[in-house]
């Protein structure tokens, strides 16, 4: 396993593909505290809203580059045809999914890691600056919860991608379902039930304050925190199993 894992890093970083990623994910997130930060009318409300600054990398889909590059991870192999000497080489579906699921996750985390530095770097001086008061150990949950999606949606995308070999269609199905469909389920009668369950709701139940009044959306309540935690692994492992069960044991040409 380490083997394949170490392989599944050395094809990763043999195209520039995951440095635009990071690239991308890093200045959604800048965007967001800028937004953030910009648009408080007051120092008092920018106060109350610290927990928003420090999740605000969610706010602005900074985990759609995340679950693309997952995506990737086994869609790019199919398209360019190394999922064959990769077969060749270990012919069992499950460890290839697994070495890639324990490889995304790690880079799940670092760039986790790289999007709330970039976050910190840029929110606690300028919230200093305007008089803001940010106790770190107070909002570790918020910070958590930022790094709890990215890590995530790493495997999410990898999961989907095991599902839906082709690319093209992976990528398109899945960032209009992130950033359209899933949010339109919380506005149709009878079906808006289901929102606490969907990708988006799961990330409003991991980032959105405890009592706030945003937990409650359209008459939808949200989740628990830790229950959006596993409807995100849910979606991940699903996705993930059903991929390598089915699609990936099909012929690879």
């Amino acid at each position: 396993m380490i083997g394949l894992i170490r392989a599944e890093f050395r094809k990763l970083f043999s195209t520039q593909v995951w440095f635009w990623m990071l690239l991308t994910s890093m200045g959604l997130t800048a965007l967001g505290v800028l937004g953030q930060i910009l648009s408080a009318k007051s120092d008092l409300a920018l106060q109350h809203d610290v927990r928003d600054v420090l999740t605000s990398a969610t706010a602005v889909f900074t985990y759609v580059p995340l679950f693309v590059l997952g995506v990737l991870a086994i869609t790019t192999e199919y398209r360019y045809q190394t999922i064959t000497p990769t077969v060749l080489a270990t012919p069992s579906r499950w460890a290839l999914v697994t070495a890639k699921m324990i490889t995304y996750a790690i880079l799940g985390v670092l760039y986790s890691l790289a999007c709330l530095a970039i976050e910190l770097a840029m929110a606690l001086p300028w919230l200093s600056a305007r008089h803001v008061d940010v106790s770190l150990s107070q909002e570790k949950g918020a910070l958590g919860s930022v790094f709890v999606v990215l890590v995530l949606f790493a495997l999410v995308g990898l999961g989907v991608g095991a599902l839906i070999k082709n690319q093209i269609v992976a990528v398109a199905v899945g960032v209009i379902f992130i950033l359209i469909l899933d949010r339109l389920f919380v506005a149709i009668p009878g079906v808006k039930y289901i929102f606490p369950y969907t990708l988006s709701g799961a990330v409003g139940a991991i980032v959105t304050r405890h009592g706030s009044s945003d937990r409650v959306v359209n008459g939808v309540h949200l989740l628990a925190p830790v229950g959006g935690i596993a409807v995100l692994i849910v979606w991940a492992l699903v996705t993930a199993i059903l991929g390598a069960g089915l699609t990936m044991n099909r012929d690879i040409t």
